[in-house]
């Protein structure tokens, strides 16, 4: 798994890194963070946690239309109903490939949906016991609003669904974006 994992994520890096595309440019590089809310079976025993997420998007001609990959990591601790062991957390991270569809003219305050497809790796650890994780198919929907603080520069908000197999979460998320060219 750990070798189809590398080659994944080497090929999302060839595609490059992607982002929300808030500036009106041909490339744009992120960073973001906020919330990790966990739903369905994983909210269950996983409190609310945090995320960071960063990449690169690049623009598909003039329409809007962006794509490429993001990188991602957050933390959950578990509640202690369900915890056997001292200081239970779940660490999601992993990568993704994206689409991405800003509306408008790109002037002003600019919404935007995406969806990606890559990998999610759930990981387990808790004090005095070996931590163990399990890469899965991943993906994610989400929506945003995209507002200039400069010519090629932005401040976002977003809502993002992010699930695998057994991790499903809600992410609130802010950040900064940068336009690297025209």
């Amino acid at each position: 798994m750990t070798k189809r994992l590398v080659l994944l994520l080497a090929a999302f890096a060839l595609m490059g890194f992607a982002v929300p595309s808030h500036a009106q440019a041909q490339t744009t590089i992120y960073i973001s963070g906020g919330a990790a809310i966990p739903t369905s079976d994983f909210g269950d025993f996983a409190n609310t946690g945090w995320m960071a997420a960063g990449g690169v998007l690049f623009d598909v001609g003039p329409s809007g239309l962006g794509v490429g990959a993001e990188v991602f990591y957050g933390q959950n601790s578990h509640k202690d109903e369900f915890s056997f062991f001292e200081n239970e957390k779940t660490t999601p991270y992993g990568a993704m490939a994206i689409v991405d569809y800003a509306f408008g003219s790109g002037e002003g305050i600019q919404p935007y949906v995406f969806g990606g497809l890559g990998v999610l790796v759930h990981k387990f650890s808790a004090d005095n016991i070996e931590s163990g994780s399990d890469s899965q198919f991943g993906y994610q929907v989400g929506g945003g609003v995209s507002f200039p603080i400069g010519a090629t520069t932005s401040l976002y908000a977003e809502g993002r669904y992010m699930g695998a197999e057994d991790t499903q979460y809600f992410g609130v998320l802010g950040g900064l974006a940068f336009g690297l060219g025209n």
